[in-house]
């Protein structure tokens, strides 16, 4: 059920909404700044607005140890994706990897059973990381959803679909 909340947003089940971001949604954010470029960072949306939406980081605190929290347009978010279970992997796929409290895109440059995955990041270091910690890189999908964008795992890193035995 739809409402209008006072705050000029609707209500679904007691979550307000603004455009396509409603207040406990858990978002990802891109970074702009130095150091931390094109790397994604987990939050939860605290307020949500026409022009941006207020958001907590889950990995950053602020000088006092508290959650750090800023305002941030809505070109620089996107739900947290969903991604699949597994996906293959090959010298030269791009993905992202999860180091130091961001996910940071790169590719993925070799495989070894014990260390995992080695990744060269786009901003020229490398590193080892466990196979949980490398995700496919999304791109956002030419086409909108219900008013959201679409992100979407390239083919190069889906599975094929299980093959059935033939029957003879």
């Amino acid at each position: 059920k739809r409402m209008r909340s006072s705050s000029g947003g609707e209500s679904v089940l007691g979550r307000v909404t603004q455009g396509r971001f409603s207040e406990n949604d858990k978002v990802e954010i891109i970074s702009n700044e130095p150091g931390f470029s094109d790397a994604w960072a987990t939050a939860t949306v605290v307020s949500a607005g026409k022009d941006g939406c207020y958001v907590e980081y889950s990995k950053f605190v602020d000088g006092s140890g508290k959650q750090l929290r800023e305002k941030v347009s809505h070109e620089r978010m996107r739900h947290v994706p969903l991604f699949p279970a597994s996906f293959n992997v090959s010298a030269g796929l791009r993905v992202e990897g999860y180091l130091n409290d961001c996910w940071w895109p790169g590719e993925v440059v070799e495989q070894h059973p014990k260390k995992g995955l080695r990744l060269s990041f786009d901003d020229g270091d490398s590193a080892w990381l466990g196979r949980r910690n490398v995700r496919p890189m999304l791109r956002c999908a030419p086409k909108r959803l219900h008013g959201t964008d679409v992100w979407q795992v390239p083919a190069a890193a889906q599975l094929p679909p299980p093959q059935r035995p033939a029957h003879p």
